[in-house]
């Protein structure tokens, strides 16, 4: 068992192995560009160089792995991936004593751009845990005891900093791989379970001729049975709370990016250049830590944990609320938002639920409509609270509206609009439902579409989602 746990283990690390490689070479050619005219010349060119070496050389090891692996012939891939692991931070670390910028402004671009390896590397090293401590240490290790040394204000806290974000990150590998782990015994178990189940099938044929051995059989079977099935459900539980784990734990290095980039932003000594790529690092860090709130949210409602939290709370101030989120997306579109006159309505609900609800259904009216547009907000109170969103876009297919609410589905926009995750309308399904509520949508090609929300005057008893 603990061999062919390895063999998976070995397997998903070459698997992933792609992806961090062609962040390896992007950020190398970034840094490279970053720090041309502010570190030596030749030692730019051979770390570069180095780089691409180890690139291809590792790149090469991942295609002789999947075209050549069996079962038995793990170890010998694994010292090769290991040793590809420990070089390459050996050559970013190595760059905390010959790269470093004489520009606090670069240095500080440096050290985010590295903290971001180091982040992202938590996926793909995390399937065994000497990899990611391995490359972990060997790349902060030597720019946090660089910092530290100088024993200045500033790089001191930049060093302790470094290495309470190093452990933050080992913390988390060792939880993915603990996860992992399990999801592939219950794997394993499974598949010795069906190959049991498949040998009592045969057995049970053999004793077709004595019919209460046949009877007996039959109930060992259906014993056998219900124990997959429980054990298939183990697997699914196990399946959803490493998923809604790993979303928890990408929040915080997502949160360190976002907060570095803004507390670079406002500094007054940086160039207009590098306030413009830290602005984007923040808008990119923003945007993948929506992806992972939305997915986080997802995972809950399929758990069974969306609980209601039932209070009274006005609808000036909840559209005033999703006014203030809103307002900029569409005036970078020059949308104009059209919200209904609504005064001293009270609304019993989920106050946070219902910002979504309109959050959601509002960005994706600003999404899809035309610049220069208008996305209009009615409401409507005949014994039940009515509400609609209607926008100028594309419009959905008639065969797509059936559909726009199951997960990861979604209609066909304009050809310039932004596609997401495909959850934002299934988790806003989930929480009118939760509230007792019904919710439905009108599309026209060519001449946009209207949701339409409806929720009770009075929630009896707080819903819980299933």
């Amino acid at each position: 068992m603990d061999n062919e746990i390895f063999s998976k283990e070995v397997d998903a690390l070459y698997r992933a192995l792609p992806v961090p490689l062609i962040a390896i070479f992007f950020n190398t050619l970034i840094i490279a560009y970053i720090l041309a005219d502010h570190v030596s010349y030749g030692s730019l060119t051979f770390w570069i160089a180095a780089n691409m070496v180890l690139i291809f050389a590792r790149l090469a090891a991942y295609f002789y792995f999947r075209s050549s692996i069996t079962p038995d012939s793990t170890y010998h891939p694994y010292v090769a991936y290991m040793a590809g692991v420990i070089a390459s931070g050996l050559l970013w670390g190595s760059s905390a004593y010959f790269l470093l910028p004489d520009s606090s402004d670069h240095t500080m671009m440096l050290i985010i751009i590295i903290g971001g390896m180091v982040a992202g590397a938590v996926g793909s090293n995390s399937y065994r845990p000497e990899s990611y401590l391995f490359y972990n240490l060997l790349v902060t290790s030597p720019y946090a005891l660089h910092f530290i040394l100088q024993r200045t204000d500033t790089s001191w806290m930049i060093g302790i900093t470094l290495l309470l974000f190093s452990v933050m990150m080992i913390i988390s590998s060792k939880r993915f791989h603990a996860n992992f782990s399990e999801v592939v015994l219950l794997q394993l178990q499974q598949q010795e379970l069906l190959k049991h189940l498949e040998e009592e099938k045969l057995y049970a044929d053999h004793l077709n001729d004595n019919l209460l051995q046949e009877i007996i059989q039959k109930e060992q079977y259906q014993d056998d049975l219900l124990n997959a099935l429980d054990e298939a459900r183990q697997a699914a539980v196990a399946k959803d709370a490493f998923f809604a784990t790993m979303s928890h734990e990408l929040r915080t290095p997502l949160n360190a990016i976002i907060g570095f980039s803004q507390l670079l932003i406002r500094r007054p000594d940086i160039s207009k250049e590098v306030s413009s790529y830290t602005e984007k690092i923040l808008f990119a860090g923003r945007h993948l830590l929506d992806l992972v709130n939305t997915i986080l949210d997802f995972s809950k409602m399929k758990a069974g944990k969306m609980e209601l939290s039932v209070s009274q709370f006005t609808l000036s101030e909840l559209f005033k609320e999703v006014s203030a989120i809103i307002e900029p997306l569409g005036h970078k579109r020059s949308l104009r938002i059209v919200y209904p006159s609504v005064k001293d309505e009270i609304l019993t609900a989920d106050r946070k639920m219902i910002q979504q609800v309109f959050i959601n259904l509002l960005s994706n009216a600003v999404k899809f409509s035309p610049e220069g547009e208008s996305v209009t907000i009615t409401y409507t109170n005949d014994g039940h609270h009515q509400f609609s969103v209607c926008d100028h876009g594309y419009g959905i297919a008639p065969e797509n509206l059936d559909a726009i609410f199951d997960p990861f589905t979604q209609g066909e926009p304009s050809p310039e609009a932004i596609k997401g995750t495909g959850l934002g309308l299934a988790i806003v399904k989930e929480m009118v439902h939760a509230h007792g509520g019904t919710i439905w949508v009108e599309s026209e090609i060519g001449k946009g579409s209207c949701f339409y929300v409806t929720l009770p005057n009075i929630i009896d008893s707080p819903h819980r989602s299933e």
